[in-house]
């Protein structure tokens, strides 16, 4: 721990320039939680061998075995820290583990080594020589004995069987980077809870973890399908704002909803289901009524952490949950950062532990000034049992805590009730029925809870200047045949509903997505700034409109029109007419239809602009 800690400091003081104003302090005490499963990855062996329960640990061959293995693995773990120290320089953030591919096809990796350690940054080697040497010398002050009385074996075992038990559960705890049971093991995204600039993320990570944490995650590789002409004219992710246009100082209020599929909404399934569904949203349908809501809306991940990037920063799953892949510590925009130059406060909400999901540290890099997680709430008493606290009272201190704001302001929300074991708060267990699928109580119960917000909501002064955007994070069960297609999995509500604004009523067709979300929104607003979105403006009838996702680890699919098809970055997989073959049973692939051809270098050209802007960290304008 020591030795990484001294690799960050002379990481730092070799790159001063780049971090002004950095709060070194807490970037390297949040580095402590990324370098405690950093050892404990790379020296799992050494571990295991040294709390074995066997007599053979006191044996000199053994101990010997475990001390070249420590001394190699942190040569090369430290050498590797020590690089990081000129590559940063290059690539702005830690290396991971696309480095094998960028590097497996070189002719003179040697030559470029030799060059690298004897030449041209030859200091960093005698750096890497002293510290070594350092913890060779700490490394032999530890001697091994064996006990000098006899003891009995099952004494022995017993002594030692325990102490393998917990610290086998610390070791656990310190690899996942928590015990908390809403805790996913910590990834690189995971950085961004220390830093207040995306670049500062490079000090509180190091390289081994960064390499270990993103080995077998897909990565995107530069596509050249087209000119950078060509591209332009079929795709681009670069928005030019808003001219000619008053600028609206609204309040933006988002909520995504934890597994709100659009099969649970009766107004968006009319003449497609049972002719007597009713659905599970009646507050839902009832603000339908008032609002934009569009029937062909997709999520562009399947899984949570997929969501938020996409709703707040226009950024879709590709190949892995962005906060998930190597391109998590790049540079990104969002509402939160294009409004906060608009002169907006900006706060995010989540009823979960503060941390859960790595939303907070995500929430951070995206600009947003503030974070409300369970910690502020300050009331366990509405604790749910597992995941958080309850949708109805948290919703309540979210509606009260923007009435403490001074306008405008831009708030983002994710629930988290309607959530597997989809438990309900006991005083509603007589009220809310369900269905055929556990989530319907679930969903039923959150509707019900949106419906109060808005009841407290209407009554304070900032409502009636506020947009309000509803989306789900990703679908959840499915009842219907309809929602378990390749398409059906991701159509999700997207509503923007604003209360001073008559003319933004209406169900649309047109085909939009979450990652549409940040460009409508910032559209709508009339706002100047340029910005990088991977969508485009909802409402904008010159704009194209499509949706993208991932299907299987390979399969890119495209929605455009009437159309949606299957791309694996070589050859269409499928293609179907999604208006009149909802079941996708009919596959229209080389039939010789224009569209095939118009869809496909969509795909293509999507895939080219998001996989150079992220290998390249040009996300922001």
């Amino acid at each position: 721990m020591l030795l990484y800690t001294l690799s960050r400091a002379i990481f730092y003081l070799f790159n001063t320039s780049y971090f002004p104003g950095a709060d070194l302090f807490e970037l390297f005490l949040g580095g402590l939680k990324f370098d405690l499963p950093a050892v404990i990855y790379t020296n799992g062996v050494f571990i295991l061998m040294s709390l074995l329960p066997i007599t053979a640990r006191y044996n000199k061959t053994y101990q010997n075995v475990i001390k070249w293995f420590v001394y190699i693995v942190n040569a090369i773990t430290l050498a590797a820290n020590l690089a990081d120290v000129i590559f940063f320089r290059f690539t702005s953030k830690r290396t991971t583990a696309s480095i094998f591919d960028e590097f497996s096809h070189e002719q003179n990796g040697a030559t470029l080594a030799f060059r690298f350690l004897f030449v041209d940054y030859w200091y960093m080697t005698l750096i890497w020589v002293a510290l070594m040497f350092l913890f060779v010398k700490a490394y032999s002050l530890v001697d091994v004995e064996k006990p000098r009385r006899r003891i009995k074996m099952s004494s022995y075992l017993m002594k030692h069987v325990s102490i393998l038990l917990v610290c086998g559960v610390l070791i656990f705890g310190g690899a996942r980077g928590g015990f908390d049971g809403t805790t996913r093991p910590i990834s690189l995204n995971n950085a961004g809870e220390f830093v207040k600039k995306p670049l500062e993320m490079a000090i509180v990570l190091n390289t081994p973890f960064s390499v270990l944490r993103t080995l077998n995650k897909k990565v995107a590789k530069k596509q050249e399908f087209f000119t950078k002409e060509q591209l332009e004219e079929v795709y681009s992710a670069y928005h030019h704002g808003v001219t000619g246009k008053p600028q609206k100082k609204m309040n933006v209020v988002t909520i995504v909803i934890e597994s709100f599929g659009r099969e649970y909404v009766s107004t968006l399934n009319q003449n497609s289901l049972d002719e007597d569904y009713k659905g599970y949203t009646p507050f839902t349908d009832s603000l339908i009524q008032h609002s934009r809501t569009f029937a062909n809306a997709f999520a562009n991940g399947r899984k949570s952490i997929d969501a938020l990037p996409s709703v707040v920063a226009s950024i879709p799953a590709f190949y892995s949950p962005y906060v998930l892949s190597h391109y998590s510590t790049n540079t990104i925009n969002s509402m939160a950062s294009v409004l906060d130059k608009e002169g907006y406060k900006t706060a995010f909400f989540h009823g979960a532990p503060n941390g859960s999901m790595g939303f907070q540290a995500f929430m951070n890099l995206a600009g947003y000034q503030e974070y409300y997680g369970m910690t502020e709430y300050n009331n366990d008493d509405d604790f749910d049992g597992t995941w958080g606290i309850w949708d109805e009272p948290f919703l309540q201190f979210f509606a009260e805590t923007m009435n403490t704001f001074e306008e405008p302001f831009h708030t983002s929300l994710f629930t988290l009730s309607s959530h597997h074991p989809f438990k309900i708060p006991e005083e509603y267990e007589d009220r809310f029925k369900g269905g055929p699928l556990p989530l319907n109580r679930g969903t039923q119960y959150t509707d019900y809870a949106l419906q109060q917000f808005f009841k407290t909501a209407s009554k304070m002064p900032w409502f009636k200047n506020t947009l309000f955007v509803i989306t789900a994070d990703h679908t959840n069960q499915v009842h219907y045949q309809e929602y378990s297609t390749s398409l059906g999995l991701f159509k999700v509500p997207i509503i923007y509903y604003a209360p001073s604004d008559d003319a933004l009523v209406g169900i649309d067709s047109t085909v939009t997505q979450q990652i549409d979300i940040f460009p409508t929104v910032m559209d709508y607003l009339g706002v100047e700034q340029d910005f990088v979105a991977f969508g485009s403006d909802a409402m904008d009838s010159t704009a194209l409109h499509f949706a993208v996702s991932f299907i299987g680890p390979n399969v890119f699919q495209v929605v455009e029109g009437d159309y949606v098809l299957g791309f694996d970055g070589k050859e269409v997989k499928f293609m179907y007419n999604f208006k009149t073959d909802r079941m996708q049973e009919h596959d229209l692939k080389n039939t010789g239809l224009p569209e095939e051809k118009k869809l496909t270098d969509l795909a293509k050209g999507i895939m080219q602009e998001f996989s150079s802007r992220a290998i390249d960290n040009k996300m922001t304008p």
